[in-house]
């Protein structure tokens, strides 16, 4: 096979190929590969990757999730890997996935290919004999969330393209959070609702998720594919127009565009990202989203001249994190509470966040997120913040989500925990984040 580098390794008579494995699929594997031996987030990395259709890998991934047991015993069943010792494990996954589960079909003429369709038969056979356990597991259920981007498109025309394409209003309780939640998870395919938070949030069915894979509007930025629990962040921060914006971690930009929106493109949003292969997918997501407000910067959040952001007024603090909040969607299965790296995190997430509090004399209000649901990287880092910044204090979200909301942090952290905000994947139909909202305490001045 080709190594990783492209260059060529003699395998056994027979295994050698001369046809060159489609580019799509040698990604999917590295990126797998990387996922995996180096333990690095799957999401990042497909957001990073240059060579491939990243809407194309977000499927695969998610596919092989929903059915890794089942695809791992048929590989162990059928000793496809044992017969073939030069066959690269993660590619024998990749198009395993594609062919039984997401395409149906495998590109090209080259011997990974024709290995796992000579193996066809096999494969099926156990793939199947897993068929009727896979059916009745308990699905994760999440719907559909499509957000409209109002730089390019206006609610009421989203309103309007939707009954085009023969969806359906769905209508609920708008002051009964429970009534929400049985209608969102009894979705139709053919059916829509507006999010009971988030007016320009509307969710769909897990039914439709190839049909918006693919979308014409999604591909032209007029939607966004994004999470309630993300669309969270930007709301509950509510800058006015004209508002000074820092987004200190920003790549890949959602929240960044979502900001943008609420202030109407007016006022100055800097999205600040290190990474540069992540700053070029910002970057990229700013322009086609028509962010004209947002101003991208290739730096370190906490390496900025101070003295040129005097007059920023909010700030969004979403900082790396362990992700285990995404179990439900991009893991591969393989993550494990590390505790070593957990509290490396959190040593560069109280950074960013005491930054934040500290060194931006006209803030106003601090929003912290991440998609993580251990305390150490959430409760504990607001703790240790709020102790070090005595003169902001933390707001209680359930309020400006009008009380219909289920979960908070954990109230064993005194003066924290009731004033976060969880949103766990099983109750709230999301991925699982925290948010924490702080605001700078008024001087005494201020009262008289």
């Amino acid at each position: 096979m080709e190594t990783d580098s492209g260059t060529r390794k003699k395998n056994k008579p027979g295994f050698v190929h001369s046809i060159k494995v489609p580019t799509q699929y040698k990604r999917a594997a590295l990126i797998f590969k990387n996922a995996i031996e180096k333990k690095k987030s799957l999401k990042s990395l497909i957001y990073e990757e240059k060579h491939a259709k990243i809407d194309k890998l977000f499927p695969l991934f998610q596919k092989y999730n929903d059915n890794m047991k089942a695809i791992e015993n048929a590989i162990t069943e059928t000793k496809i890997l044992e017969d073939n010792k030069s066959f690269n494990p993660y590619l024998c996954r990749v198009l395993i996935t594609d062919l039984f589960f997401l395409t149906q079909k495998l590109n090209g003429e080259s011997r990974p290919v024709k290995t796992v369709l000579e193996y066809q038969e096999k494969l099926s056979k156990y793939l199947n004999e897993n068929k009727f356990k896979r059916e009745n597991k308990p699905s994760f259920g999440k719907p559909r969330y499509i957000r409209v981007n109002t730089n390019l498109f206006s609610i009421d025309e989203a309103i309007q393209y939707f009954e085009r394409e023969g969806f359906y209003k769905c209508n609920y309780d708008e002051n009964d959070y429970d009534d929400y939640l049985r209608v969102i998870k009894e979705l139709k395919e053919e059916e829509y609702a507006i999010d009971i938070h988030i007016p320009e949030l509307f969710i769909f069915s897990s039914l439709t998720r190839k049909y918006w894979a693919t979308n014409e509007y999604v591909e032209k930025k007029k939607f966004a594919l994004q999470d309630k629990a993300t669309c969270l962040v930007a709301k509950l921060l509510n800058p006015p127009e004209n508002s000074i914006i820092l987004d200190m971690c920003a790549a890949p930009g959602m929240k960044t565009i979502h900001l943008s929106n609420l202030i109407r493109n007016s006022g100055t949003i800097f999205a600040v990202e290190r990474n540069i292969d992540r700053y070029n997918v910002l970057v990229n997501m700013v322009k086609s989203s028509d962010a004209k407000c947002v101003k991208t910067i290739n730096d370190d959040a906490l390496q900025l001249n101070l003295e040129d952001f005097t007059n920023v007024e909010y700030i969004v603090v979403d900082p790396p994190c362990s992700g285990s909040g995404m179990q439900n969607r991009l893991t591969l299965g393989t993550e494990t509470k590390d505790e070593d790296r957990l509290w490396k995190l959190a040593g560069l997430q109280i950074k960013l966040l005491q930054s934040a509090l500290s060194n931006f004399p006209n803030v106003k209000k601090v929003i912290y997120s991440t998609c993580s649901l251990y305390p150490e990287e959430n409760e504990v880092v607001v703790q240790t913040c709020l102790q070090r910044c005595q003169n902001f204090k933390l707001l209680n979200i359930k309020k400006d989500l009008r009380k219909m909301w289920k979960n908070t942090g954990d109230t064993k952290y005194k003066g924290i925990g009731k004033h976060c905000l969880y949103s766990l994947p099983e109750i709230d139909k999301t991925d699982g984040i925290f948010i924490a909202l702080f605001e700078r305490k008024k001087e005494e001045s201020d009262y008289n």
